[in-house]
């Protein structure tokens, strides 16, 4: 039978369509199970198979299995070929076994039941015979899920051989997850084990039949099964006998453990604890109440049966419920209530007890005569301390009245067309069954208690017609709607056709419904269990099942908001109405996911569909980002992407995605196509072609920058995130950073697109990159691209590969192929080679092809950065060509010159003198041209002398108020205001090798000077000739130049009268200045034979420049002469000591003593200190000297008497003692005179 739609859908529509279109009604019918075969022919359990005999797939282990009852016996083996069969404890227990054993185990069976004796069986006989038929215990009365009428009868007991036996029916139905449990007309449980339903599958889902157990209580129907899932026990009313069985094995509990109750007529459990979701049930227990009798019993069922409370009636009890503290039951005479606390707190007070109102009674028909027995009543609990029950009177509608625990009826009352033959609450709802078939499904929270949905139409009635609604533990159904899916590879005929283009969205969402597919996700019911709580499941867990008339079992499941979000998405497009009821069963999830759910974000994904089709981008992103939608899906609808990107896409067909996304993304079709059809859609009537096409453009730029947005969303959320923490799957990230490439390119966003290539953690894939890029004209963010490869690169070549692209493209930059004005020219060219400084091949080779391109000043950047090896190997000739003509405006060519030959010197180039000494009679040269200032050959030795002359007047001004300038000091101070003295400075410092640690000149000195003679500027270049004299080791010549022909006095001294070696930069000593050619670089450096140690002495020097001085007196010059002698003799006092007077005699009478004043008085200090010096060691040699005497006379006084003759001498002076005092040495045995010692 397939699956019955509710009365207002009709019958006739698919599974899957029906589904949707049951969304806004409270209930779906799900068939659970069909085709029962429930006749136990061979004393065990009939079917064994699935819902088809076509079936096939493996029998999945239930928990039974995987708990070992096959091993224990309980469950048979296949033989044969034969079906699994299953066998009861009981029944194991008596095929092995003779009848009469049989008989036997069944009366100790009945034996060790407790609870009842002879006179209440016999009272209870008397009481099912006084009852109407349907209230009659005996023949199958219980709770308010009984059959109808005609299956009330007394049923005969199965005799094994019979001809004649009636069909076995379900009579009721408990179900705990994926187990469910079958009590039978024949006395049977029957356990079989139910994969999840899915709503939107035809027909019952997979089933297995685990085990079926006979009650052996005399073939009598199983009137109801409550179970306890976290006591793991089954409670069964059967032949008004409750028994318990354990789960989810059916095993009896021993009666010892938990005995038997016989004489029950319904029974009920505290509906205040949810047994399938209560966590404390297994601590605290259940509570189940048992009318028994004129009684009843209230027991706290945990590992045991404990009777906890009794409570005496006048009336047998036909249905009750209970609610906490508060018992509502119907027994032959009225409804009534039971305050239990009352009850407990005074025994047998009818305090306790509020009678609401009379249960209907038999009648008389006055046609016939015959007594028309009334239906049984019903009563259920419908909210905390809240029961219903049923009242009818004669022809009238059959009522349901609300009470409360106090008999107040607040809310309104229920009216039913007849009298219910079944009925429960599954909240809000009210849901009967009818003797038609029908059922009707009462909204209890409307004032008016609508009736709001009818199950079961006529077609269906006739199909299979329900009997009976009962409530279960829980059931799981669900809906696939968000499960991803991956299609089948559909380029299989493409690439059998050796074709591999992509394929595009059209092929994929044109042709899906041809391909097989693979539903991925987990779609168990432990998977529900888990996600309790979660917000927007897709999975409903039902407690309400109806058993049809033809062995059939449908679950009544509340449509998961899943489903109804879904097709307010895909069938009606109103995506405000579905994101609002999503929002809300998020906030009203006890414990949000902050990641939020799968099926959440299917929801927003869709919405995001459904508005990018709707060309409102903005929500669309905004819900892309809250569904997290797959990158790579977005990019599918973009066809220009799609091709660039090329294989580096996964085919759509591979992306894991909802069959609902991929539905809403198939009517999006192509997102470009899309903004054409939007633009149309909007113009209307308008004809006017060019704002079509501004349109056009417009829309289309929006929905490139809303899938540039979204990737730029997607990137942020990738990174920082291992591969398994990613949201989306790992290779989602080079997709997601090489489309960024060419979205930025083409919007022209340079700082984006920069951002991104130049970023050490981007995943773009450079070759599909760079084409485009290159085909683009963005150079630059290519190399960039190629240059942020080189900086993650391994040691595998790739850096170099990379970077080699990266000079190549800046190179024809550079040389004006190719234009960018993104590029930073030659600055952030050359900061690149830098960067590379230990590749000296590289280098080498930059440099060379800068010097090629005339770059000159670019090129002497580098090679400061060659090493000496690297730089000996350059074609020198070639670099000063190129040099000398360079046309660069911010280029010196002669600084360009110097720098390079000075780098070439101190790289020991094999021609590193040639090229020092072309340098320096460059700088001759250009100094010469200066200062003629373009006069005539003739007039050149005239104009260079005046300069010399006002250069030297210029100099002794300047000198006059500071006797220890030197020309270079004042050179070097007048270089930034006259070129002339800047020349100089370049070319004295090129002179004395200035820039080295070591001084060893490199050029040819003798050519130099012949050189500066030859272009006629000796007169002018008096200081350089002194240098050029001193490196050719001619000191005095050189002395001369400086005193008498420049009056540097300073210079001279500084060259015969050097600083200490402590003092003077040189090798292992630190360097006092930073420019060595100051006036603390001494001139007598440059020549070897000009050391200290090779000179006469640095008296002599002294000497001879304080001759220098007084005949520089002599000349006329007697004032200047005055004050250098006065400085000389007071720096060099001490080497003049040796004949002070000598020194002062030389001086001139007519100087003034202050002139000789500081040396004389040194000079007498000296002599006075000398004095005073040789007085003290007299007085300490006589003091130590009679010290000894006395110590010696006292040894020899100590040394007693000696001996002497006339002829006795002196040990040290061999005279005679005679009679002149003497001493004995007590060490040496020795007498001497006293005067000797």
């Amino acid at each position: 039978m397939e699956k019955p739609q509710s009365h207002q859908q009709g019958s006739g529509n698919e599974a899957k369509n029906a589904g949707k279109q049951q969304t806004s009604l409270p209930y779906i019918i799900k068939a659970v199970v069909s085709g029962l075969q429930l006749e136990d022919k061979t004393g065990v359990s009939g079917s064994n198979s699935s819902n088809t005999a076509k079936d096939t797939k493996p029998r999945r282990q239930s928990l039974s299995q995987r708990l070992g009852l096959q091993s224990l016996g309980i469950i048979g083996k296949d033989t044969g070929g034969d079906k699994e069969k299953t066998t009861s404890p009981i029944e194991y227990a008596t095929t092995s076994s003779s009848p009469q054993s049989t008989v036997s185990l069944g009366e100790r069976e009945e034996n060790e039941e407790v609870g009842v004796n002879k006179e209440e069986k016999d009272d209870i006989q008397r009481q099912a015979s006084s009852l109407p038929k349907e209230h009659r215990v005996a023949e199958g009365g219980g709770a308010a899920g009984d059959n109808d009428s005609g299956d009330d009868s007394q049923r005969q007991q199965k005799r094994p051989g019979s001809a004649k036996q009636r069909a076995v029916k379900v009579e009721c139905v408990e179900m705990v997850g994926e187990d469910m449990y079958i009590g039978t007309s024949d006395g049977r449980i029957v356990h079989y084990t139910v994969a999840t339903a899915e709503l939107e599958t035809d027909g019952a889902p997979e089933r297995f039949e685990v085990s079926s157990v006979d009650l052996k209580l005399g073939g009598k129907k199983v009137e109801q099964m409550i179970a306890f899932p976290a006591l793991c026990k089954l409670v069964v009313l059967c032949g008004s006998t409750v028994v318990f069985y354990r789960l989810p094995d059916l095993r009896p509990v021993p009666a010892n453990v938990i005995p038997a109750i016989k004489g029950v007529s319904c029974i009920a459990y505290d509906e205040r604890i949810n047994n399938s979701n209560s966590n404390n049930s297994s601590t605290r227990g259940a509570v189940l109440c048992v009318a028994r009798m004129r009684g009843v019993y209230i027991y706290r069922l945990t590992g045991e049966l404990r009777l906890e409370q009794e409570i005496p009636m006048e009336h047998s009890v036909a249905s009750i419920c209970q609610y906490g503290g508060y018992v509502c039951l119907a027994d032959t005479e009225t409804y009534r209530i039971l305050d239990l606390a009352k009850l407990r707190a005074s025994p047998g007070s009818d305090s306790g007890h509020l009678v609401l109102m009379p249960t209907q009674q038999p009648t008389t028909d006055p046609h016939t005569g015959r007594i028309i027995r009334p239906p049984r009543p019903r009563t259920l609990v419908v909210g905390p301390n809240e029961f219903m029950f049923l009242t009818s009177s004669g022809d009238r509608d059959t009522l349901g009245v609300i009470v409360t625990a106090m008999g107040e009826a607040l809310r309104g009352t229920l009216q039913f067309s007849s009298y219910p033959k079944s009925i429960t609450y599954d909240e809000p709802y009210v849901i009967a069954v009818f003797g038609g078939g029908q059922i009707e499904v009462f909204d209890t929270r409307m004032p008016d208690q609508t009736l709001v949905q009818t199950l079961f139409d006529e077609e269906d009635v006739a199909a299979g017609r329900p009997r009976r609604i009962c409530t279960v533990s829980g059931f799981h159904v669900s809906t696939n709607v968000s499960r991803p899916e991956v299609l089948e590879d559909a380029q299989d005929k493409r690439e059998g056709a050796g074709e591999a283009a992509p394929i595009s969205a059209a092929d994929v969402f044109g042709s899906q419904k041809h391909w097989r597919r693979e539903i991925l996700g987990d779609n168990n019911p432990h998977a529900a269990e888990n996600r309790a709580g979660r917000a927007l499941s897709r999975f409903a867990s039902t407690r309400i099942v109806v058993v049809a008339q033809d062995a059939a079992i449908y679950a009544l499941a509340h449509p998961p908001q899943l489903m109804r979000v879904d097709a307010l998405l895909l069938d009606e497009g109103r995506v405000e109405e579905a994101v609002d009821i999503v929002e809300r069963a998020m906030a009203a999830a006890p414990d949000p996911d902050p990641n939020q759910s799968d099926e959440a974000a299917y929801c927003f994904q869709v919405a995001g569909a459904v508005c990018f089709r709707n060309l409102l981008l903005d929500d669309a992103l905004r819900y892309f980002k809250r569904g997290s939608l797959d990158p790579r899906a977005l990019i599918h609808l973009f066809p220009d992407l799609v091709a660039y990107l090329g294989t580096l896409l996964v085919p759509l067909s591979r992306i894991p995605l909802a069959g609902g996304l991929r539905r809403a993304l198939g009517d999006i079709g192509d997102a470009p196509q899309l903004a054409h059809a939007g633009a149309a859609l909007i113009a209307g009537s308008d004809n006017n072609d060019d704002g079509i096409d501004r349109l056009r453009e417009a829309l289309a730029a929006d929905v490139l920058d809303l899938a540039q947005r979204y990737l730029e969303h997607c990137r942020t959320q990738m990174l920082g995130f291992s591969d398994h923490q990613m949201p989306f799957a790992p290779d989602s990230l080079p997709v997601i950073d090489t489309a960024l490439v060419r979205l930025y390119a083409e919007n022209e966003q340079d700082a984006k697109l920069r951002a991104l290539v130049e970023a050490t953690d981007n995943a773009v894939v450079s070759d599909l990159a760079c084409r485009f890029l290159m085909d683009a004209g963005h150079y630059y963010h290519c190399s960039l691209l190629y240059k942020a490869r080189t900086a993650g690169a391994n040691d595998d070549g790739s850096g170099s590969s990379a970077r080699t692209k990266v000079l190549d493209i800046w190179h024809r930059l550079l040389a004006g192929e190719w234009e960018d004005r993104r590029f930073g020219g030659l600055a952030e060219y050359l900061a690149y080679v830098r960067s590379a400084s230990g590749d000296q091949h590289g280098l080498l080779g930059e440099y060379r092809w800068l010097v090629g391109h005339g770059c000159i000043d670019a090129s002497l950047q580098l090679l400061a950065m060659l090493s000496d090896e690297s730089v000996a190997s350059i074609d020198a000739d070639h670099a000063i060509r190129a040099t000398e003509q360079a046309t660069e405006t911010a280029i010196n060519t002669t600084d360009a010159l110097r720098t390079l030959v000075e780098r070439l010197v101190s790289a020991a180039h094999p021609r590193a003198a040639h090229y020092t000494t072309y340098l320096v009679k460059a700088y001759v040269r250009q100094i010469r041209d200066h200062y003629a200032d373009g006069a005539s050959d003739d007039d050149v030795a005239i104009v260079l002398e005046r300069a010399a002359a006002a250069e030297r007047d210029s100099f002794a001004c300047a000198q006059a108020s500071d006797l220890a300038l030197t020309f270079r000091t004042y050179l070097r101070s007048m270089r930034e205001s006259n070129e002339g003295a800047r020349l100089r400075v370049l070319l004295i410092d090129t002179l004395l090798c200035a820039k080295g640690q070591a001084v060893e000149v490199s050029y040819d000195a003798r050519q130099t000077l012949d050189y500066v003679a030859d272009v006629g500027a000796a007169d002018l270049l008096v200081l350089e000739r002194a240098i050029l004299l001193v490196v050719l080791g001619q000191i005095d010549r050189a002395v001369d130049l400086l005193v008498n022909t420049l009056g540097d006095y300073a210079e001279a001294e500084l060259l015969l009268l050097p600083p200490p070696p402590s003092i003077l930069p040189g090798a292992g000593q630190p360097n006092i200045s930073s420019d060595f050619s100051s006036s603390s670089f001494s001139l007598f450096r440059l020549g070897p034979t000009t050391t200290p140690s090779a000179a006469s002495s640095r008296s002599d020097n002294v000497r001879k420049l304080l001759a220098i001085y007084l005949k520089l007196g002599h000349s006329g010059h007697d004032e200047i002469a005055a004050r250098l002698v006065s400085r000389l003799l007071d720096r060099h006092r001490d080497r003049l000591t040796d004949s002070p007077s000598s020194v002062l005699a030389s001086l001139p009478a007519h100087w003034p003593y202050p002139v000789a004043e500081p040396f004389a008085l040194h000079s007498l200090q000296r002599a006075a200190r000398r004095e005073r010096e040789s007085a003290v060691v007299r007085s300490l040699r006589e003091s130590l000297a009679l010290d000894a005497k006395t110590e010696l006379a006292a040894e020899t006084r100590a040394a007693g008497a000696i001996l002497l003759d006339y002829s006795q001498t002196c040990a040290a002076c061999k005279k005679l003692l005679g009679s002149s005092a003497f001493v004995f040495e007590p060490d040496t045995e020795q007498v001497k005179h006293i005067s000797c010692t």
